[in-house]
Parts: C-alpha cells; sequence; structure tokens
C-alpha cells in the first residue's frame, strides 16, 4: 500500500511512538510503500495509530495525506448501505469526480473507534475530547462510530461511507448516546465553529434548549459552517411528538432538521416531527462502521443525519468554484421528493424524502 507525505514525518525505527529512535524525516510529497495495517501506538496530536514498512520502520498515520478510495466499478452490496444503492452513489462520485475529497465533516459524539480499518487514516488531527474523565477520543459506545462511518467509511475493508474522501474532525462530547450533556456539546459546537477547515458539522443527538448551545450554533454560521442535526426519535426520551415540540439543536435556525426514511419510502414510526422538520433521509437498518473493527446495521434519525452529512460533503466538494452552498443547500431542500397528505411541506415529513440525483442537477 502506498501512501502520500502531507507533513514533515519522522521514521520510528523498532516502534510506533514518537520516543522510539528516528534518524531521518520524510518530506512532504514523499511517497512510501507500507504493509497496509495499522498498529496501535504512542499516541501524537490525539493520533494513535501507526503504518510500518518492511524493514520494521513507523510512521505516525496522521502524518499522511488522505488517499482516496477506489471507486468501485460495481456496486457492492456487502460494503454499501441500501442508501447507497437508492442514489447509485457510485455513479454519482463517478459524475461529479469526487467523494468528498477537501471537505471536512465535523462529528460531535461518542468518539470513534480509533483503530477501524475504514476510519483511523481519516482524522483530522485537532480531534479531542471534551470529556472530563478522558483525554483521548476512542469511542465505548459505538454511537459515534456508527455516525463516523456513514458519513465517510473509506470502504477499503468493510465498509464505505456516503462521501468516503473526506476528513472526519471527531469532537468526542459524551461518554454514551443517551445522558448528553448540552454544555459539553455546546463547547464542541463552539470549538468547531473556530477550526477553518471545517465544513459541516453533524448533530447526532437530541438536547435540551441551553443559551450557550444557541450561542455556539449561531457562531458557526457566522462563521460559514453547515450544522446537521437529527430531530430525535421519539423512542429515546418519551419524548412527546407534535408541532409545538420542538428538539435541539435541530429546532434551531439556520440549522437542517433531519428526520428518517426507511427503504420503501416511508416515514419511520420513531422519527419525530414538528414544523422546524426539514426533510427525511435514510435511516433505517443503514450500514455502517461498528466498535471492534466490525460493522452493523443501525436505526435512527441520528443515521439520516449522518447520511445527510455525507451528501451534502459531496455535494460542496463539487460545488467549490462552480457554485455557493447556499445553494447546494437550497437545491436539496427544493428537490426533496414530496411524501405528505398535501402538496408543500408538513410537520410530520417535512418537504419530503432527501433526492440527491436531483439536487446535484439543480447546482
Amino acid at each position: 500500500m502506498k501512501l502520500l507525505v502531507k507533513d514533515y514525518l519522522n521514521v520510528r525505527v523498532g516502534a510506533p511512538n514518537v520516543n522510539a529512535p528516528s534518524y531521518q524525516y520524510l518530506a512532504p510529497g514523499s511517497e512510501i510503500e507500507v504493509d497496509g495495517r495499522l498498529y496501535d501506538g504512542g499516541e501524537f496530536e490525539n493520533i494513535a495509530t501507526w503504518y510500518r514498512d518492511a524493514a520494521n520502520n513507523y510512521y505516525w498515520s496522521g502524518g499522511f495525506a488522505n488517499t482516496k478510495p477506489i471507486i468501485p466499478r460495481e456496486f457492492d452490496p456487502a460494503k454499501m448501505s441500501w442508501g447507497h444503492e437508492r442514489y447509485n452513489l457510485p455513479f454519482i462520485w463517478s459524475k461529479l469526480k469526487t467523494m468528498g475529497e477537501g471537505i471536512t465533516v465535523a462529528v460531535i459524539d461518542t468518539g470513534i473507534d480509533i483503530l477501524h480499518q475504514d476510519l483511523a487514516t481519516k482524522l483530522h488531527r485537532l480531534s479531542k475530547s471534551f470529556v472530563s474523565d478522558a483525554k483521548d477520543i476512542k469511542d465505548i459506545d459505538g454511537h459515534g462510530t456508527n455516525m463516523a462511518g456513514i458519513i465517510g467509511a473509506s470502504g477499503r475493508n468493510k465498509v464505505f461511507g456516503v462521501a468516503p474522501g473526506v476528513e472526519l474532525l471527531i469532537l468526542r462530547a459524551s461518554e454514551h448516546q443517551r445522558g448528553a450533556n448540552v454544555k459539553l456539546f455546546a463547547k464542541a459546537l463552539d470549538h468547531a465553529a473556530g477550526i477553518d477547515a471545517v465544513d459541516i458539522i453533524s448533530v447526532s443527538t437530541t438536547l435540551p434548549d441551553d443559551p450557550d448551545l444557541k450561542t455556539a450554533v449561531d457562531k458557526c454560521h457566522a462563521n460559514g459552517k453547515t450544522v446537521v442535526a437529527a430531530i430525535g426519535n421519539n423512542r429515546d426520551i418519551n419524548l412527546p411528538m407534535g408541532p409545538d415540540v420542538d428538539t435541539f439543536p435541530a429546532c434551531y435556525e439556520k440549522v437542517l432538521a433531519v428526520g428518517a426514511f426507511d427503504l420503501s419510502g416511508h416515514l419511520v414510526s420513531y422519527s419525530n416531527w414538528n414544523r422546524q422538520l426539514d426533510f427525511l433521509a435514510p435511516g433505517a437498518s443503514v450500514l455502517t462502521a461498528a466498535l471492534n473493527d466490525g460493522r452493523n446495521q443501525e436505526n435512527g434519525t441520528s443515521m439520516a443525519t449522518a447520511f445527510t452529512a455525507g451528501c451534502l460533503a459531496l455535494m460542496f466538494a463539487y460545488a467549490k468554484g462552480k457554485t455557493t452552498r447556499d445553494k447546494c443547500i437550497e437545491a436539496i431542500l427544493s428537490t426533496c421528493d414530496d411524501i405528505g397528505p398535501t402538496l408543500g411541506p408538513d410537520i410530520r415529513t417535512g418537504r419530503g424524502l432527501l433526492n440527491l440525483r436531483n439536487a446535484i442537477t439543480k447546482l
């Protein structure tokens, strides 16, 4: 496996650690051959995975450019979800000539499986944890790994994300999916707002209204970040559904609020609804990365949110130099497939089902 060096990188002899002997370095643009496996080792800038070459030299994985995943010639059901088939994502990748390269998605969640073969090489160096008793971004719950996989899993091992070329800024704001601390999510959003590289912020949780959370979301918008958030699952918090029940940050102005539909194109029973709902995306039995270098099928508006973040990444990457991100969002909102009881947006399904192919034709 060949890798391209993006920053000056020390060659470590005999051990995957920054304290191992180093007698040379590689300059940006250098290409090296490694065995393709990831090795757990010393942590540097929140990344603790390393590559090894045939001479037993080790290279910190954060020092390499994102290598572009191979676009599969045929649809591979073993590595792709039904959402890939619905939108014919391999064709879209080929047509747009991008898989999301140059786009960074911040994933605010429970962290990530740092050794997952489809995720470990995609981590932004500024990834960090906001959980007080945890210094690293290692996921012990699985939810954050699920989200990262749907957005940008590389497909090199077990699963493809929607945008396999993106870089992932992992912001660990909770140890577990349930019982999230709104203040920690506010801090993570504020952090993401201040990082120039961040394009999209994905928040697959529901929180109470909070002034710090609102301020952080406003800062994200002011700094040109697109925030996409889950409308929530009524089963998660026994929340009554209806036009006057809001969930946050999804229901803040300028946040894309996403519900879920299934492979038959129907609203799933657990997807919350209210006046702020924008549209529905694939959120039932979605194949994604899981803990212990695994993969699972997962359900929920969380999955729909991550799927939407991946779609936005593809559109933003394609739109560079052609049109604005606001036009991309407008294209998504204006091309949804209306499935409501009356013509136009409604409180149960928003504008309808996300239609990525039609949205792209509007750019």
